[in-house]
């Protein structure tokens, strides 16, 4: 029975506490080097694109777990990726899994995932083999284990995508609100200062606006802390004391 450890072979410590949970499922575990397999998993690439990710895991489970490691992805539609380890040709990968299978030497795991958090679904399988040695259910159990490793890999980053989405949606809406309370209230005091409708007051800011080259935001926080408008655009049309308009 393997015991988990192996001389010279002890990832750093977070390493282990991430994943030793993860393949901590048996006292038999049929793996020479456990924690080199666990210091090779904690650094698959997160992403929340599964195809980043599931493209590290052939050379992160091969020599430590399998002598053979190949990964195929899709999406429903057509291939997103095929990565084999170690490297071969298509020959050469087609006679070792043909006589892995032969021999009872090959292992699959197919895998589905559902859409999640408005990411699209996807599909496919890793397959295992090993050229000296039949695979147990233990090693059926580990690669279950990895495989879901990758998967909630990319969950966990495609959850933290739709997260800031959604939180810079809020600040945007929260901006927005503000945004529009200021100008309204700068609205007001034009119109007050200056005897204007609602329109015409909103008007003057945006031409304050352009000319002074900022924002309407800024020129109505401006007005607000003022208490006025100021500038050409508020002396042109302020209408003279006691003046009225004409018919032309």
């Amino acid at each position: 029975m393997a015991d988990g450890t192996t001389s010279g072979c002890t990832p750093p410590a977070t390493a282990e506490a991430d994943l030793d949970a993860f393949l901590r499922h048996r006292d038999d575990v049929p793996v020479p080097c456990r924690t080199t397999l666990i210091s090779s998993l904690s650094l698959l690439r997160r992403s929340d694109d599964p195809v980043v990710t599931f493209a590290g895991l052939p050379a992160a489970c091969v020599p430590e777990f399998a002598d053979g490691c190949q990964v195929e992805l899709a999406d429903g539609a057509e291939p997103l990726l095929r990565v084999t380890h170690p490297a071969s040709s298509a020959d050469e990968l087609r006679q070792a899994a043909s006589h892995a299978a032969g021999s009872g030497q090959l292992l699959l795991t197919p895998f589905r995932v559902a859409s999640r958090t408005g990411c699209p679904s996807y599909a496919g399988v890793v397959t295992h083999w090993w050229t000296d040695r039949t695979p147990s259910g233990s090693d059926a159990v580990i690669a279950e284990l990895m495989v879901r490793h990758v998967i909630a890999l990319v969950d966990n980053e495609r959850l933290m995508v739709a997260v800031a989405g959604a939180e810079d949606r809020a600040a945007s809406l929260a901006l927005e609100a503000i945004s529009g309370r200021t100008i309204n209230l700068a609205t007001g005091v034009v119109m007050h200062q200056n005897g204007l409708g609602p329109e015409e007051a909103e008007s003057q800011l945006r031409q304050s606006a352009r000319q002074a080259g900022l924002g309407i935001v800024q020129v109505a926080a401006s007005v607000v802390r003022a208490g006025s408008l100021a500038g050409p655009a508020a002396s042109r049309t302020r209408p003279a004391s006691g003046a009225r308009d004409l018919p032309v």
